[in-house]
């Protein structure tokens, strides 16, 4: 069966809008064996940039699953909007956020972070895998858990704008986090960062 160019390229779309949604499901609810098959299963070819892990998706999934065994969790929101396609390439741009909660002072607190989910992917044998996944951060924030508890003063020195409070909670956990990931606080590291995967999608 030979499908309409349309057809074609809504099929193309939903299915890997569905590939981003289950990736992100995955890692949240630790089924470790299917996240590692959404990506592609020649683990050099894939790279994951994140606040707190820089390498390939083997090193990803055993990290994530070190962390959820230490009781550091967190829950992912995505929602792919924009999903450019030459071939057997593509890369998708998606709305998310990123949720922890965590105990402070014995009060619970939710710290919230809102970013654009950024992936290369590529079809393999017919079905599309993700390359990549990193993120632009856009802003977060901590809020108490519970209404009416008071808030508490974070002293949260340093950092990036864009990412401060995650950073400062990653930071406390034990993490090492990165200050040079693409960001709205600093403009240029956006464009030049979405730069390099328009000219990746056009080679």
């Amino acid at each position: 069966m030979v499908l309409s160019p349309v057809t074609e390229k809504f099929a193309t779309e939903w299915e890997i809008s569905s590939l981003l949604t289950r990736e992100r499901y995955y890692r949240d609810t630790n089924q470790w064996q299917k996240l590692r098959e959404c990506f592609h299963p020649d683990a050099s070819r894939t790279s994951i940039k994140i606040t707190w892990f820089n390498g390939n998706i083997d090193g990803f999934v055993t990290g994530s699953k070190k962390m959820a065994e230490q009781g550091s969790r967190s829950n992912h929101a995505i929602c792919p909007v924009e999903i450019h396609v030459i071939g057997d390439k593509a890369v998708s741009e998606s709305t998310g956020s990123i949720m922890a909660r965590f105990r402070h002072n014995d009060i619970d607190y939710d710290c919230t972070s809102y970013a654009r989910f950024v992936s290369r992917l590529e079809r393999v044998d017919g079905e599309w895998r993700m390359l990549t996944l990193e993120a632009i951060y856009e802003r977060d924030s901590i809020q108490p858990a519970f209404p009416g508890t008071s808030a508490a003063s974070f002293h949260i020195r340093g950092g990036r704008e864009s990412y401060k409070c995650l950073g400062w909670l990653l930071l406390q956990k034990g993490f090492s986090v990165d200050q040079d990931l693409p960001g709205t606080d600093i403009p240029e590291s956006v464009e030049g960062f979405m730069k390099d995967h328009r000219h990746w999608l056009q080679q």
